[in-house]
């Protein structure tokens, strides 16, 4: 069984201000990704396998959660989170290619 990276800290509640840095970024909890990918596929999304995959990515700097709203749903930062997928997406891409083209000399 491969390792599995823990789970990120536990967070405080939802923060009981308002964090203006946040303004420009792409926050979403869980609850509210399963509801937009639903509509935009037109598709059933189970949203705790959501979430387990949101956490996977999580651990491996792909997205970022901010904290645990008063509800106890994650909020997300998905901000950087096509740039930092098609990045590894990129480079896996040009492994293979490396390792393909090395095999064929």
């Amino acid at each position: 069984m491969p390792h599995r990276p823990t789970f990120p800290p536990s967070p405080t509640t939802g923060p009981t201000t308002i964090d203006h840095s946040l303004e420009d970024r792409v926050i979403a909890t869980t609850a509210q990704l399963t509801a937009a990918i639903e509509d935009a596929l037109g598709c059933r999304v189970n949203e705790s396998v959501l979430e387990d995959l949101l956490l996977e990515l999580d651990r491996r700097d792909y997205v970022d959660w901010v904290t645990i709203t008063r509800t106890g749903d994650y909020l997300w930062d998905l901000s950087d989170a096509p740039d930092r997928i098609g990045e590894a997406i990129a480079e896996a891409v040009v492994d293979r290619l490396e390792s393909w083209l090395s095999g064929s000399d």
